[in-house]
């Protein structure tokens, strides 16, 4: 998982709550910096910004004029879990800590630009990483996890025959009805890699089954009507929580999900088949 520790800034630029306003003004525009942690004996007691500063005179202490009881994260959080706590808490920096210690800082600004980074260009879907933090995240929801695994037949041939441009295209197509059927916000999909796709949802076999065949039936029809039909297949595994005999969201338990499914699609390429269940 893309952890917070992976992109903070460390080490941090604080002030004491006895300094003055002043003094943090002067350090936030030396170093083009919009806020600062304030440390009282050393621990995170608040956080003062150029917001704050700006409703204060340059003579008063810092304590008066800081937000108290900061918004904080730990280290091990993940980039995702940050993002969400900052929309959510409406703030633009969170303060990093590790055993009670402030060990950095992070802004919604460089967060937002490494998420960026999970993103497929091509599709405009999100990439493995962020479909195994949704995965982790149903099963601590105390949820039980069903992955689905889409592949498509022959995609080389496709190439070979029309071209790696409309190629790309019928991958666009495929990205595009992905990104469209999330029922309601049931199914969390993306492109895991060259011509596979990935879904994952806390949806039973069943209902997971019937959304990938629809899924499937529409890339065909999709697709010849573009003039270049594609065939995929899907591979469905579900775990149930108590099953896994591993810890409950490790990211073991989802890799071994994510392999079944892809293993399962394999055989439905073997037998001809639109979906294989494990």
């Amino acid at each position: 998982m893309a952890s917070i520790s992976n992109y903070m800034s460390s080490p941090v630029i604080t002030v004491d709550i006895l300094d003055s306003v002043e003094q943090a003004v002067s350090l936030m525009e030396r170093n083009c910096i919009g806020g600062l942690p304030v440390l009282e004996d050393g621990k995170l007691c608040g956080i003062i910004t150029s917001r704050d500063a700006r409703h204060a005179h340059m003579n008063r202490i810092i304590a008066d004029a800081m937000s108290k009881n900061p918004v904080f994260i730990y280290a091990s959080t993940s980039l995702w879990d940050a993002i969400n706590l900052m929309e959510r808490k409406k703030v633009e920096r969170l303060p990093v800590l590790e055993r009670g210690e402030l060990v950095g800082i992070v802004t919604k600004k460089n967060l937002l630009a490494e998420a960026g980074k999970h993103e497929d260009t091509l599709t405009g879907l999100k990439r493995a990483p962020y479909l195994r933090y949704m995965a982790e995240n149903i099963l601590r929801q105390e949820k039980d996890l069903t992955v689905i695994f889409f592949d498509i037949n022959g995609f080389g041939k496709i190439n070979k025959k029309y071209g790696h441009v409309r190629g790309d295209i019928c991958l666009k197509i495929i990205g595009r009805l992905l990104a469209e059927r999330t029922e309601n916000g049931a199914y969390f999909s993306g492109r895991y890699a060259g011509d596979e796709f990935l879904a994952v949802t806390a949806e039973d076999t069943e209902r997971s089954t019937e959304w990938a065949v629809k899924i499937i039936n529409e890339v065909a029809v999709l697709t010849k009507e573009f003039g270049v039909p594609i065939n995929i297949v899907a591979g469905v595994a579900r775990g149930l929580r108590d099953d896994t005999g591993i810890e409950p969201y490790g990211t073991t338990a989802v890799d071994n999900l994510i392999n079944k499914a892809s293993l399962a699609s394999t055989i439905s390429k073997e037998k001809g088949i639109h979906v294989t269940c494990v």
